[in-house]
């Protein structure tokens, strides 16, 4: 089982943690946030540096403009010309770009893989429903858009080798579907992404006035968001809101992990991750949950 290291910031004191690491690949780049797109100078220095920490590399991207597309474009080129790089997108015109690249391994984002059960209110709303009385749709509603033959076949024939998954729980009898049809999974811990906000409202709550000259203050910051009434609790970080997972041992008996290529683990403000240490204590707790 291998793990990888995800940043959320070009910073690249976080970046020498993630190397320090016990993790087997370092992926960099931002998930969500276009505004937060490294420049080509930093992509070239963190990728020498995950070389020379004899780590695996990869790009991560967020959906994107047509501007960022062109920016996009200059990385593109120089990670091609460094071998085989996987790059995961969240944007179908960065995948139809990638068609140019024979290098580069598309890695399908978490953005474009419909999950319903991401839904927060979806354990809830099935009991108030009823809806496990009626055949059928408890299942539907725990497959992911990939679980159709047609959007698989898509999405391969455009070069994708792999795809990017949430940890729930309530999905995991269906990933095997997805290995089986010749995706490699990687599956991101304890972040799960419930919605995008339309504009960056990180960045308007902390008082930012354009995205093109925001200070990213999201690199040290996230919001605790709580709805009382229905005991629920997200977290609002960039651009996306999430709601927080911890890996049980009970959730490992439904996971095909012997059909998952690795585990994703988030430096970020919200999992407090930042450091070495942070990250081999992961690292070392889902091991004794596995074993």
């Amino acid at each position: 089982m291998k793990f990888s290291a995800q940043t959320t910031t070009s910073d690249i004191a976080m970046l020498r943690e993630a190397i320090s690491s016990s993790c087997d690949k370092v992926r960099f780049g931002s998930e969500f946030c276009e505004w937060k797109i490294p420049s080509l100078t930093e992509l070239e220095k963190a990728y020498a540096l995950v070389k020379d920490g004899e780590k695996d590399f990869a790009y991560v991207t967020p959906r994107v403009s047509d501007s960022s597309v062109k920016k996009l474009v200059k990385q593109l080129d120089f990670l091609n010309r460094e071998g085989k790089i996987p790059v995961v997108i969240n944007d179908l015109g960065v995948l139809n770009v990638l068609g140019r690249y024979p290098n580069l391994i598309p890695y399908l984002g978490r953005q474009l893989v419909h999950a319903p059960a991401r839904c927060p209110w979806l354990k809830r709303g099935i009991k108030d429903a009823l809806f496990e009385k009626v055949q059928g749709i408890e299942k539907v509603y725990s497959k992911t858009s990939l679980n159709y033959g047609p959007t698989i076949r898509f999405f391969q024939e455009h070069g994708v080798r792999g795809v990017d998954l949430d940890w729930i729980p309530r999905c995991f009898p269906y990933y095997g579907f997805l290995v089986k049809a010749g995706l490699n999974l990687s599956v991101h811990l304890q972040l799960v992404p419930v919605t995008l906000t339309r504009k960056c409202h990180t960045g308007r709550f902390l008082g930012e006035i354009a995205p093109e000259t925001c200070s990213k203050p999201c690199n040290i910051q996230a919001f605790r968001l709580r709805n009382e009434r229905l005991e629920l609790e997200f977290f609002l970080h960039e651009n996306a809101v999430f709601r927080f997972t911890e890996p049980s041992r009970k959730d490992i008996e439904e996971l095909p992990r012997n059909d998952i290529g690795e585990f994703v683990i988030t430096m970020s403000p919200i999992t407090r991750i930042r450091t070495q240490e942070k990250i081999d204590e992961l690292i070392l707790h889902m091991k004794s949950l596995i074993s």
